[in-house]
């Protein structure tokens, strides 16, 4: 089993991500934890005091991916907070729709002690791909600028 992580991408205008895991979970994480270090690149600094439960429910793996990170936009944009520990329960499909269930920790984002990233505007659908394999699992994603 290789090791969790993610690793950016070159792209010429947006911020382009490869995320991978040993399950779809670990791969979804490793792709928050990813727009996570674009928005602040210190997440080690972060202090987990303040806890978010994130429930979505989409149509397929696609959609799932991109209202879960949509959500972590949603989070830095309204209440200023970002994150540095995400865990997602097992995905479960049930009639047709996938449902994920995650709990995210973190802080209010304070310029005194985060540093400043690149601000993400949108997660896209451009380029995403979730490809699995027995014990592998890599996301592509682009990130609009």
């Amino acid at each position: 089993m290789k090791k969790a992580g993610y690793k950016y991408l070159d792209h010429t205008a947006d911020v382009s991500v490869e995320a991978h895991g040993n399950n779809l979970e670990e791969a979804f994480e490793q792709t928050a934890y990813s727009l996570m270090e674009t928005i602040t690149p210190s997440l080690k600094i972060i202090t987990p005091k303040i806890d978010r439960i994130i429930k979505i429910e989409a149509e397929d793996k696609e959609a799932l991916l991109f209202d879960f990170l949509s959500e972590f936009l949603y989070l830095f944009d309204v209440e200023q907070l970002i994150f540095n520990s995400i865990n997602i329960h097992p995905i479960t499909k049930d009639q047709g729709k996938y449902y994920l269930l995650a709990k995210a920790s973190g802080e209010k984002f304070d310029i005194q002690k985060h540093e400043p990233g690149t601000e993400v505007k949108a997660i896209t659908y451009s380029f995403m791909n979730i490809e699995e394999k027995k014990k592998n699992v890599k996301i592509n994603i682009v990130f609009d600028i």
